[in-house]
């Protein structure tokens, strides 16, 4: 009669908690159903693309309780898995990756990628889930960019690198002009860019992007909200918190300027919960005057230019290919890149640097480079 009772208590017990997961999975299910949905009303205007919801036991399954043998990015936590019978990336927070509002970033980057999903240069979103404390994106299956690794079997060649910008240029382009509002990544820096099986590269991460209201032409944030890579923050949204499409072009031609020479280095931002990047730009004129944009329009003006190009690129963009033509090549990626960083003449939109990139390729596999 004991063994009875002792059985019947342990069987109690574990469905009471069975029980007390589910309520609570249901009751995350829809605080975090109703920050998404009130974003894609905001976005979308109402109208938007279904988004697939997976439930929490089948993320776990997919990546073995979040094993640490399926970490793919140890420190953003995105697992590699299978999922109904195909590799997917699984992305989640766990903590508070940004300064505040995590659970607002994440349901953006859920949104704006469900927007963003029908073109072949963005990350295809699958699904998520809204049943863990913070949402979990399921998305096709991608590996990061290879980005000025010392693997020499991962080294990107120029004509990749080419295209892999192009696409990106393409990809932010779109996100500019696609919509009724405006979009603005806000953080385009290679850790958000993936390449799939065939080579194409993937814009991600839009835990940060920003809509401009229809008709205006920018909006302008608190101080406390201008987040971001340092590096790659254009320096009248670090200074003044003023975003418009050119913050997103600023930091494409520093992605260029990194991607093209020997001279990357990144300066991250640190603020504390409650410091401002205003009082660390004010602190910080130094770095901000030692960013890689600075040092490249430097090198430029003073005919330093084989001091900051990588010996490797410039080789892998062909034996048949004089130095010239080489070097005729990589002056007209960095001019881009200064151009969108505002350090010589006009700064162009995300299309027109899109057009400038397909020229480059186009004289890259031609052997031919017109002025």
């Amino acid at each position: 009669m004991l063994m009875n009772d002792q059985k019947m208590s342990f069987w109690s017990k574990k469905t009471k908690k069975k029980n007390l997961e589910a309520n609570q999975r249901l009751r995350l299910f829809q605080e975090n159903g109703k920050v998404l949905l009130e974003d894609l009303i905001e976005l979308c205007n109402g109208k938007s693309n279904p988004i697939k919801t997976f439930s929490a036991n089948e993320i776990l399954e997919a990546t073995d309780n979040f094993s640490e043998s399926n970490l793919v990015v140890r420190f953003e936590f995105m697992y590699r898995g299978m999922l109904q019978n195909r590799p997917v990336l699984i992305k989640r927070a766990i903590w508070n990756l940004y300064k505040s509002d995590t659970l607002e970033k994440i349901c953006r980057d859920i949104a704006v990628s469900s927007m963003v999903s029908g073109h072949k240069n963005f990350l295809k979103l699958l699904g998520c889930c809204l049943e863990f404390e913070h949402p979990v994106l399921v998305c096709e299956y991608a590996e990061r960019i290879p980005f000025n690794t010392p693997n020499p079997g991962m080294f990107l060649p120029w004509g990749m690198r080419i295209k892999i910008v192009k696409e990106i240029a393409i990809a932010a382009s779109y996100l500019h002009t696609a919509f009724s509002r405006t979009m603005i990544h806000t953080d385009i820096q290679p850790s958000n860019i993936f390449l799939d099986s065939n080579g194409t590269a993937k814009l991600s991460g839009f835990c940060l992007c920003v809509s401009i209201p229809e008709g205006e032409t920018f909006v302008k944030v608190h101080a406390d909200r201008v987040e971001g890579t340092l590096d790659y923050l254009e320096y009248n949204y670090a200074a003044t918190g003023l975003i418009t499409e050119y913050t997103d072009v600023f930091s494409f031609g520093v992605l260029l300027q990194n991607f093209f020479t020997s001279m990357y280095g990144v300066v991250d931002c640190c603020c504390s919960e409650d410091e401002s990047l205003f009082e660390e730009f004010e602190d910080k004129q130094n770095v901000m005057n030692m960013r890689i944009s600075d040092r490249v329009s430097k090198f430029v003006e003073e005919g330093r230019i084989f001091e900051m190009l990588d010996p490797n690129i410039l080789e892998s963009i062909g034996d048949d290919v004089t130095e010239e033509h080489k070097i005729r090549l990589m002056e007209a990626v960095l001019t881009l890149s200064l151009r969108c960083t505002g350090h010589r003449g006009d700064v162009p939109k995300m299309m027109e640097a899109a057009k400038e990139l397909k020229k480059i390729e186009r004289w890259t596999e031609s052997g031919f480079y017109k002025i």
